[in-house]
């Protein structure tokens, strides 16, 4: 009984268990059915597990490429579009440049021609140009037309000194504009006096303003490319490098310095000086022909000198020094120098003390007094003053102020400061000067204060150096004069009677010692064929003297200026009628040259610490260049270079080069001839092109650091070892130069000048800059090619793995449903056996 009881409760109890495993199961199979998965445990693949986990890991880091490369795309399919504008720019302006028929900018010219006798008194020339009347009286000493063409000429160039240019040119005057485009009006009108002669003025348009024809284009293209170069998209400035997004990349290129030359300027000046001075009063007096009749008065003060035409500028200068120097009141006040046959230099003899010099007369075209170096008064301080000059509004010009204050500062000292373009005038970007200097330290002994108008006063008790520049500057200035050397001129007049046959003139030359020179007459000839004769005679003997005719006069001049010749002339047979012996006239003198070489001074300024700076002197035609490495501390070290540069030139230049005082920024270069001339040049030449870390002009993001990330390209990771740089910088070099060209043309078409070889700067920048966006469109391209064909790598791969995954997890759904069935049936019978199990009573259980 009992064995039977048991079987029957371990029937029951087997029942249970078989349920258990059955809806273990059914589990599965449902679970199967609905992911088409074996199993979503690892654990039940067994061995292939782990190959299952490699496949899946596979598949997640392809899509993680996908997802990145999906936000690529985008930023590539836009740097497509903005290279493709931007090859269109420089095309276009490549075509324009090269175009035949992109005229040049033109100035206005107008032609005033003065025609009559002259010798009346009262004649009145009127000459109106845009609304003002110049207007000249005649004395009736005039020599010509040339006088009243030159006092009209000087008239409307102090006038309009910076807009018209006025040129006398023997019995015309022309008018020239120097602004393209720039039109305005011209009349003329005389009023002759009764009974005179009848002089005429008549003006003439020789040539109309005309603006450059793509001077709308330069501008529209600035404007585009600013568009470009400050695109977003997903919220990032596409040319902004790693740069926080929160500034434009790029500040308004229509706004930027002039790359040619800065429109802006600053000048130094002492105003006054300590005691006792080093400074003295200089002006230099240009003398000019007195005709006859004509007068001319120089006061020096208060002392008069008059002289009377007919005088030569030669003989002008050589007379006033004359009686200057006889003059006792100025002895010990002015000292007369570099006299030369255009002019003489007065210098004060005394530091701080002043002299006038004022010159009046009858002579319409008087000589000029200049001001080479203004009086500065002595006082307790030295004042120097800074004055800032030029427009305001432009972007990233910078003025820079460089101290030496001894002993605090023995060294240079540059503050500068860059411009926004927000100032509202030249006091605000003065005060920024002089804030910085107020709290530079160790403190300045020297103060700053605002005089208005965009002037810095700075004094001091005790002496110092200071100057201002805008960019880089030089300026080249003559600390001595030399005097040139003027070839003797004589001329020789044959005054008749001539008709004779057998005359004989005679030219005798005592130093240099050659002839005589003798001419016989013949019946037929004239003062002409004379002179005619003593020229061929004269110039085939090659004795240092060349013979020429002048007006119908022989004329006798040295071959070397400054090495005088001595001569006789004479007739010395005179046969038949009376003749006049020649006459001899000194119409130049001789003027050695010298004593003293012209000394030139260059003075340097501006921020040092830039690289590729091109400092460029130029002496009579020889030039040495230095590049700054951004080394140099100061414009010292610049010009200590340049010194080295030119005393080691090969062969030798015609100059030596001495470096300033410390903290001066400057070089002096002597001639090692007296009497040579200097032409000197200095020009800082900017790099078209900066490398990565500096920033270009043009770039909001200016200081180091943040200049050094503008520059950063993106770098994205698009497959395992595999990383493309995707974004690109404003600051490349082939924008550089596209940018640069535009600003060329733009200063090119508005300056008359020197158009040409702007134009040509712009044409060779365009051309480079367009072969440059393009080898940057084609790394793009390269790189959407790149993406692409990982993209399909990335998803063949994923495709490869799914199946893979497929075949090791994957279910027959047929199979798996029939089992389904299968165990739902099993199920059921175990219900019902459970079922029947659950209706035993305990007796029968026991039973």
């Amino acid at each position: 009984m009992t064995v039977n009881a048991y079987s029957t409760y371990a029937t029951y109890l087997s029942n249970v268990a078989g349920f258990k495993n059955l809806q273990t199961s059914l589990a599965d199979l449902t679970q199967q059915l609905s992911s088409q998965k074996k199993s979503i445990s690892l654990v039940n693949y067994g061995v292939q597990g782990s190959q299952l986990l490699s496949l899946r890991t596979e598949i997640q880091r392809r899509e993680g490429y996908i997802e990145a490369v999906k936000v690529t795309q985008t930023d590539i399919k836009a740097y497509d579009r903005i290279f493709t504008d931007m090859e269109k720019i420089a095309a276009d302006l490549n075509t324009a440049l090269l175009d035949p028929m992109t005229e040049p900018p033109q100035a206005q010219l107008n032609t005033i021609t003065l025609d009559g006798d002259l010798g009346d008194v009262g004649d009145v020339y009127r000459l109106v140009v845009d609304g003002q009347l110049f207007t000249y009286v005649t004395s009736g000493v005039e020599g010509s037309v040339e006088d009243v063409s030159r006092n009209l000429a000087a008239q409307v160039n102090a006038a309009f000194g910076t807009r018209i240019t006025a040129v006398a040119d023997g019995i015309s005057l022309k008018l020239t504009g120097r602004v393209a485009g720039d039109a305005y009006s011209v009349s003329t009108s005389i009023n002759n006096v009764a009974g005179g002669a009848e002089n005429t003025i008549i003006s003439e348009l020789t040539r109309a303003s005309r603006l450059s024809p793509i001077i709308g284009q330069v501008d529209g293209a600035l404007a585009n490319l600013n568009s470009l170069l400050n695109e977003q998209v997903n919220d990032r400035f596409l040319f902004g490098g790693v740069t926080a997004n929160d500034r434009l990349p790029v500040v308004d290129l229509r706004r930027l310095p002039d790359p040619s030359g800065s429109a802006n300027a600053a000048a130094s000046s002492t105003l006054q000086q300590l005691a006792p001075g080093t400074i003295f009063q200089q002006v230099r007096i240009t003398t000019d022909y007195i005709g006859a009749g004509q007068s001319q008065t120089f006061t020096i003060n208060a002392e008069i000198f008059t002289l009377n035409g007919p005088l030569t500028a030669q003989e002008t200068a050589d007379q006033l020094r004359t009686a200057i120097n006889a003059n006792v009141p100025l002895t010990g006040v002015v000292t007369v120098s570099d006299v030369d046959a255009f002019g003489l230099t007065l210098t004060a003899d005394v530091a701080g003390t002043a002299f006038s010099a004022v010159i009046t007369g009858t002579d319409p075209t008087p000589a000029t007094v200049d001001v080479v170096q203004p009086n500065v008064p002595l006082g307790a301080t030295q004042v120097d003053s800074i004055q800032l000059s030029g427009p305001v509004g432009i972007i990233n010009e910078v003025f820079s102020l460089t101290v030496t204050d001894p002993p605090t500062h023995p060294l240079p000292v540059t503050l500068s400061y860059r411009t926004t373009g927000d100032e509202q005038s030249l006091d605000e970007i003065a005060q920024k000067l002089a804030n910085q200097l107020a709290q530079y330290q160790p403190a300045f002994n020297v103060t700053a204060s605002l005089a208005g108008n965009g002037e810095i006063r700075l004094s001091s008790a005790t002496a110092f150096t200071a100057h201002a520049a805008v960019q880089n500057a030089a300026e080249v200035t003559t600390a001595q004069r030399t005097v040139v050397a003027v070839a003797q001129e004589e001329r020789v007049e044959f005054d008749g009677p001539f008709g004779d046959a057998g005359d004989i003139y005679e030219i005798t030359f005592t130093a240099p010692v050659a002839g005589p020179f003798t001419v016989t007459t013949t019946s037929v000839d004239d003062e002409l064929s004379v002179a005619q004769k003593f020229v061929g005679i004269i110039n085939a003997a090659a004795i240092g003297v060349t013979a020429s005719i002048k007006s119908g006069k022989l004329t006798l001049t040295s071959d070397t200026p400054g090495t005088p010749f001595t001569y006789t002339a004479a007739l010395t047979t005179d046969v038949g009628q009376v003749s006049a012996a020649p006459t001899t006239t000194t119409t130049i003198a001789n003027i050695p040259a010298g004593p003293l070489p012209q000394i030139d001074r260059i003075d340097l300024s501006g921020p040092v610490g830039r690289k590729g700076d091109a400092y460029e002197l130029t002496v009579n035609g020889r030039t040495v260049r230095y590049v700054t490495d951004g080394s140099e501390r100061d414009m010292d070290a610049i010009a200590i270079h340049l010194t080295a540069l030119v005393n080691a030139a090969t062969p030798p230049m015609e100059v030596t080069a001495t470096a300033g005082a410390t903290g001066s920024g400057s070089f002096s270069i002597t001639a090692t001839t007296p009497g040579v001339v200097l032409e000197t040049t200095l020009n800082v030449i900017k790099p078209f092109t900066v490398p990565n870390p500096i920033a270009p002009d043009y770039n909001e993001h200016q200081e180091p650091g943040d200049s050094a990330n503008a520059w950063q390209r993106s770098r994205v990771t698009i497959a395992d070892q595999l990383t493309i740089r995707s974004s690109f910088s404003a600051n490349e070099t082939a924008i550089q130069k596209l940018q640069l060209a535009l600003r060329y043309a733009q200063s090119a078409i508005n300056d008359l000048d020197n158009y040409q070889d702007k134009i040509e700067v712009a044409r060779g920048l365009a051309r480079e800059a367009l072969e440059g966006l393009r080898a940057l469109h084609a790394d793009n391209t390269v790189n959407d090619a790149v993406i692409g064909a990982t993209l399909l790598s990335h998803q063949t791969t994923i495709n490869l793995s799914k199946d893979g995954s497929a075949k090791i997890e994957a279910v027959d759904a047929a199979e798996v449903a029939a089992k389904l069935s299968s165990v739902q049936l099993q199920l059921q019978a175990v219900f019902a056996a459970v079922g029947t199990t659950s209706q035993l009573s305990l007796v029968n259980f026991l039973a």
